[in-house]
């Protein structure tokens, strides 16, 4: 929060945008305790997207434009229409199959409309933490507005976070107000440092002689949203020895699969760190999931071989399964 001439305060204008869904199955799936428990997870949610705008508010952000999209016409959708309306997010109905909607395809397409749209707004806040929303927090970045990503840290995808950086990200558990029956724990709060020839003060404030120009803040130097202490695995986490056997379970039965189906054993190396990976290992960064990869193959367990295509000029690679390696013979073996 800024002063302007007359002593008048102004807010930041901020626009969220919210994959409901995405949302919702994070929580279901790694912020609750009780997995499975969608009543719960349906709460959490609402909960997550009222607090959030209280915490904007108090950061002397004003929630300018709130649009939450789903499948309003199954659940959780259905039920969270009326709540989601009443806290400021309006309803964006997407179009849906069983296992696909629109919802990050139109949260994109409104958020670069409203970025190019209205510079009145100079944050803006994408409730959701797949990989899908790299691109458009790209943007959000090249023009010089401030990004804040909100998520369930657990099921946040790594290489997004690496993409923007840990500073605008927020832990959506973080939001959850815990009751006496049931407490999620939240990660401490704190400020993102801000550098300085002195030692960081929690915020960086605009001076209230400072002339206030048109249009968008450049980023950085307006107070900031407070964040979760919360930063993509460290390269030893992730590729722990459980990982490392994950990884090779994953190629172990698609190689499988492929067998049974009389095809080649061949596991072809980018669609399965684009897939198969990605989506096995959402919280790591694509640079950590090819070192798993590597790590396999350096211990003997895999190969890695190249072939020449058949309907273009550049030759791709596959992973093979070492049949003599201990380790696969018992795979095969159980």
């Amino acid at each position: 929060m800024t002063e302007e001439p007359g002593g008048r305060q102004s807010t930041i204008g901020t626009a969220c945008f919210v994959d409901f869904d995405n949302l919702y199955d994070g929580l279901l799936d790694a912020a609750l305790d009780r997995a499975g428990d969608h009543k719960k997870a349906l709460e959490s949610s609402l909960n997550v997207l009222g607090r959030l705008r209280t915490r904007l508010r108090e950061d002397g952000a004003q929630m300018v434009i709130g649009r939450a999209y789903s499948p309003f016409d199954e659940y959780p959708g259905s039920e969270a229409a009326h709540p989601l309306a009443l806290l400021g997010y309006e309803p964006q109905f997407v179009i849906h199959h069983t296992k696909w909607n629109s919802a990050d395809l139109q949260l994109s397409i409104d958020l670069v409309e409203i970025l190019h749209t209205r510079p009145d707004i100079e944050r803006f806040v994408i409730l959701g933490g797949d990989q899908d929303f790299i691109p458009i927090a790209r943007k959000v970045l090249e023009a010089r507005r401030e990004l804040l990503i909100c998520a369930p840290a657990s099921v946040t995808s790594g290489d997004l976070v690496d993409r923007i950086g840990a500073e605008r990200f927020l832990d959506a558990a973080s939001l959850i107000e815990p009751d006496a029956a049931h407490r999620v724990p939240a990660a401490p709060i704190v400020r993102p440092a801000v550098e300085e020839p002195e030692p960081p003060a929690p915020v960086a404030e605009i001076s209230p002689q400072s002339p206030r120009t048109t249009g968008a803040r450049i980023l950085g130097t307006v107070k900031l949203p407070q964040m979760s202490t919360w930063t993509p695995l460290s390269d030893s986490e992730a590729l722990s020895d459980a990982r490392q056997r994950q990884c090779l379970e994953l190629i172990f039965g698609l190689s499988e699969r492929f067998r049974a189906n009389n095809k080649p054993e061949e596991v072809w190396l980018s669609p399965f760190l684009k897939k198969e990976m990605a989506e096995h290992f959402p919280e790591l960064t694509h640079p950590q999931r090819r070192t798993l990869v590597n790590l396999l193959k350096e211990q003997g367990k895999i190969r890695i071989e190249e072939r020449e295509s058949q309907t273009g000029p550049y030759p791709y690679s596959v992973i093979l399964l070492n049949p003599d390696h201990p380790v696969i013979v018992a795979l095969r073996a159980s």
